[in-house]
């Protein structure tokens, strides 16, 4: 009603401005007429079309809001979905590690605490005069204890490395110069079981960046762990390899191997492939988890290839010390 009102207004005023007629109510039906079919010429061509455009588009917008409405929703439900099931399960990854690591780490301990108790319990109870067998007893109860005390030292680096307590002591250090260190340190183990302990370099020195008493560390826990699993008769190998930008090293061994199972839980802490064997052996079940966070601490990676029966090797690398060509020390 107001739009015919409109234009009946429209077309009023123009039939009187288009043939010069007075404004009064006595308009010629032809003016009008004229007039009439102009303006709904205009309204029908240029408003008309646009306007049917418009409430055509508003018709169909509900519809389309609202599927594309719903579809945004469902794709947001079914990604929060499958977020809280990797959440979910990522939760249950971390608690089962944990009891394992909570199971493990009081095996470890109470392990050496209860032989220490024993011999002692012994020793006092038993009132043994033979002075060997006392030496004996406490000796191995010194041994006890000692494996005790490198239980708790390796958590305490662990935590500290994991937390970024300690800051790394990064400067130029010669690598020949530590593997042959290494290798001397570790030789009467070596010998026990008729290991070789081989450095192959073509590199009289090799300066790269880094902390040196934590890399020391690296290779001390590889080269055991080559000694303890390796065959015996069998040897370890030290691998440098120079670049342009880093040192590649390698540790290598003609050992047992480990099964492709157990490579990717290979660096937790108190993580055993063979937990009765890698006891009877000793030590913590810390060493390749501190390698890993060492290595993590001066921005590297440790890599792993085994294949059981054949050997293991395992990978990383350290940046070269500026002027390397030149390095000296």
């Amino acid at each position: 009603m107001g739009s015919s009102l409109l234009i009946s207004g429209i077309i009023y005023v123009l039939s009187i401005l288009v043939f010069n007629s007075p404004i009064s109510i006595t308009v010629t039906l032809s003016n009008f007429i004229i007039c009439s079919v102009a303006v709904y010429l205009v309204y029908y061509v240029v408003v008309g079309r646009r306007l049917k455009a418009i409430h055509g588009l508003i018709a169909k917008s509900p519809r389309k809001l609202g599927d594309t409405s719903l579809d945004i929703i469902e794709t947001r439900i079914q990604t929060l979905l499958r977020e809280r099931k990797e959440e979910l399960e990522k939760i249950d990854k971390l608690e089962r590690h944990r009891r394992e690591f909570l199971d493990n780490v009081s095996h470890e301990m109470k392990t050496p605490l209860f032989h220490i108790q024993g011999y002692v319990s012994t020793l006092v109870e038993n009132h043994i005069d033979d002075p060997e067998m006392r030496k004996r007893y406490l000796e191995r109860a010194e041994k006890s204890a000692d494996r005790l005390i490198h239980i708790l030292e390796d958590l305490d680096t662990i935590s500290q490395l994991e937390s970024k307590q300690v800051s790394a002591d990064i400067e130029p250090f010669d690598i020949v110069e530590l593997c042959y260190e290494v290798i001397e340190s570790e030789a009467i183990d070596a010998e026990q079981k008729n290991i070789s302990l081989i450095l192959e370099n073509d590199m009289e020195k090799a300066g790269v960046i880094g902390d040196r008493f934590r890399i020391r560390q690296v290779f001390v826990n590889l080269v055991v762990n080559s000694i303890k699993y390796g065959k015996k008769d069998g040897k370890t190998t030290i691998r440098l390899k120079n670049s342009t930008d880093y040192v590649y090293i390698q540790v290598s061994d003609n050992g047992i191997g480990i099964a492709k199972e157990h490579l990717s839980r290979l660096f937790e802490r108190f993580y055993r492939v063979d937990k009765g064997r890698s006891r009877e052996q000793g030590g913590t079940g810390l060493g390749l988890s501190i390698v890993k966070h060492i290595l993590e601490s001066h921005h590297e990676q440790i890599e792993v290839l085994s294949t059981e029966g054949v050997g293991t090797t395992f990978s990383f690398r350290l940046k070269k010390a500026p002027h390397h060509s030149s390095f000296s020390l």
